[in-house]
């Protein structure tokens, strides 16, 4: 196992194999990302919506006693 040297910083590897699934994943990234989708609008609150309430709703509790 190769220590890292803490002088340089982790560089991904930025080219991947034509037809693995790790290339497909890397297309359909980048093809989401450069689509032009405001992504705070996809995620935000609606106007109507208490925050507290979502929360409520939505949110998870770990209850066990």
């Amino acid at each position: 196992m190769r220590k890292l040297n803490s002088k340089q910083t982790f560089r991904p590897k930025k080219k991947f194999e034509p037809g693995t699934l790790k290339y497909s994943l890397h297309k359909q990234a980048q093809a989401s990302l450069s689509s032009g989708i405001n992504l705070r609008a996809v995620v935000a609150l609606p106007q109507e919506e208490n925050l507290n309430d979502w929360i409520a709703v939505h949110g998870e509790t770990d209850c066990s006693v």
